[in-house]
């Protein structure tokens, strides 16, 4: 696990993103896009970098839905170490800041999942989360969720794909989000264009930036 700060410490407003090392390169684009939409730099941006993508982000184990890469489930060694190594610091030298936690595809699913687990994240966004995770869903049934903003999107043609679990994408976060929707929390899908792959920078911002607008209004 890698950490990188960016921006203003001592803001209010904490965007936390869990990342692996793909994502490296896509980062200053994100930032300026969040920047553009939100007309704002007050805020700190931490970037959270797993070791072991598959591994660290799910969950619990599972089988390989595509090629041999299997699941160990070590989502919950990866939020131990979060909320102590990164988490913590922070709420002890300034307990009123706001934390808001995002992350794209199987680390969308992470922040999703961590959601249930705390209720350090005052909202998170989920953005082309991999919902279509071996029994996620039912997961999302039979448990509550801790924060009080949830974003979440997908492309509108994710579910266009052979391998038949995850083509249920789309099924599974229209599931997620009526679920959802039974809490008193504020919750939004967004449909973006395109397949998993396309404009992962922009589609993050968008989230973070839906979540800091949503406090502005509720501050």
């Amino acid at each position: 696990m890698q950490v990188n700060y960016q921006g203003n410490r001592d803001a209010k407003i904490v965007l936390l993103q869990i990342i692996g090392e793909h994502e490296l390169p896509l980062l200053e684009e994100e930032l300026s896009h969040i920047k553009a939409i939100t007309q704002s730099t007050d805020f700190l941006f931490i970037t959270v970098q797993v070791d072991s993508w598959n591994d660290d982000l799910s969950p619990w184990p599972a089988t390989p839905i595509f090629g041999e890469a299997a699941f160990a489930g070590n989502a919950e060694k990866l939020l131990t170490r979060i909320k102590h190594e990164v988490i913590a610091p922070l709420l002890r030298v300034s307990p009123d800041k706001r934390i808001f936690v995002g992350g794209y595809s199987l680390a969308g699913l992470f922040v999703l999942w961590a959601a249930y687990q705390t209720n350090l994240f005052e909202g998170i966004a989920a953005v082309s989360p991999s919902v279509w995770f071996p029994k996620f869903v039912d997961f999302v049934h039979n448990n509550k969720i801790l924060t009080n903003r949830v974003y979440l999107s997908l492309g509108d043609k994710e579910a266009k794909t052979r391998n038949q679990i995850l083509a249920q994408v789309e099924n599974d976060i229209r599931d997620v989000y009526r679920t959802l929707e039974d809490y008193r929390l504020s919750c939004i899908l967004v449909w973006n264009q395109g397949n998993h792959f396309k404009e992962p920078a922009l589609r993050m911002a968008k989230g973070f930036a839906w979540l800091m607008n949503n406090e502005k209004i509720h501050s």
